[in-house]
């Protein structure tokens, strides 16, 4: 959509004039690494669009787009150092090409970066941002610590793995849609509902990710398929298919996704076919359409013109259309 090619291109103008920090370069070097080597950018953009379907601009949303950009860069930053990553949107990690105590640092200034950001705002508006990014903030760091535990849990439940994604994902995604409201001055019931549609968006995005990683094609998922499986990730599709199973299949299944004998093609296959005959595949696709359908009667009950929430639910639909 060219509308949105010019979101990003705003939002990418907006950035690189706000970060003209240049000494040391061992610092602020990073910070552009990241910010300039791709993404998505589904949490801006979802900010942006808000902002534009509310308001009829974007210009007001840009400090509050660019702020969660940067913000979810720094998460990834630090994730990367926490999962010793060398890899992130196929080019190295900053503590790969630099070292880990650079991308400390690096991410520690993003995340100031992204607070001063939010200070070109009045302060009632400031006041109303500072406190949901602080939440969130709060929020994700309790989801990233539930997904290092569950590295190390043996038995990982289906509740467990629903509040840590909701946590880790589905908050800054939330809080997304709220800025949008926010700066475009939405009601106040509307800036509660689009908080809802936001997390329930988050959780259909974080499990139509965790579907694409094994079902999906490389070319559209941007990365290697198959990753989760032999990173040994306990994902929804690992925890159905450890239920589902009957005791002798469960045991292969088990001892097929801890080897370290097989080869990746070979390996990845044997999982998914699993996957597929335990029904986990299925259910994850239910799962997904479950939260999808969520958000979209959410956006009916939203105080906006019939042909705006037409738009709102294209726009998701383009985001969760890659199952099928």
């Amino acid at each position: 959509m060219d509308k949105f090619t010019n979101y990003i291109d705003d939002l990418n103008d907006y950035i690189n004039k706000n970060l003209s920090f240049n000494d040391p370069n061992n610092l602020y070097d990073p910070v552009k690494y990241i910010l300039q080597n791709g993404g998505k950018r589904v949490r801006s953009l979802f900010t942006l669009f808000i902002s534009d379907l509310f308001s009829g601009k974007i210009d007001n949303a840009l400090p509050a787009a660019a702020s969660l950009e940067i913000f979810h860069n720094f998460t990834l930053v630090h994730d990367d150092i926490m999962d010793n990553a060398i890899i992130r949107r196929g080019s190295k990690t900053i503590n790969d090409k630099w070292n880990n105590n650079t991308a400390i640092l690096s991410g520690d200034v993003m995340l100031i970066i992204s607070y001063n950001l939010l200070s070109k705002y009045n302060d009632k508006t400031y006041i109303q941002l500072s406190k949901e990014l602080n939440n969130t903030a709060r929020l994700v760091c309790e989801g990233q610590q539930y997904d290092i535990d569950f590295s190390i849990k043996q038995n990982v439940q289906l509740d467990e793995y629903f509040k840590m994604i909701e946590l880790k994902t589905a908050e800054l995604i939330a809080c997304s849609f709220k800025f949008g409201g926010i700066v475009s001055d939405a009601s106040e019931n509307n800036i509660q509902n689009l908080y809802k549609i936001g997390k329930n968006m988050g959780m259909a995005f974080q499990l139509e990710d965790d579907y694409l990683d094994s079902f999906g094609e490389s070319k559209d998922f941007g990365k290697k398929i198959g990753g989760d499986i032999l990173e040994k990730k306990k994902t929804l599709l690992y925890i159905l298919s450890k239920e589902n199973l009957e005791a002798k299949d469960k045991d292969l299944f088990l001892d097929t996704f801890n080897s370290s004998n097989l080869g990746d093609d070979e390996k990845i296959k044997k999982i998914k076919d699993f996957y597929t005959t335990s029904g986990s595949k299925k259910a994850l696709e239910d799962y997904i359409k479950k939260y999808y359908d969520i958000s979209i009667d959410l956006i009916n009950g939203l105080e906006l013109e019939e042909n705006k929430k037409n738009i709102f639910k294209e726009y998701c639909s383009s985001l969760i259309n890659r199952v099928s």
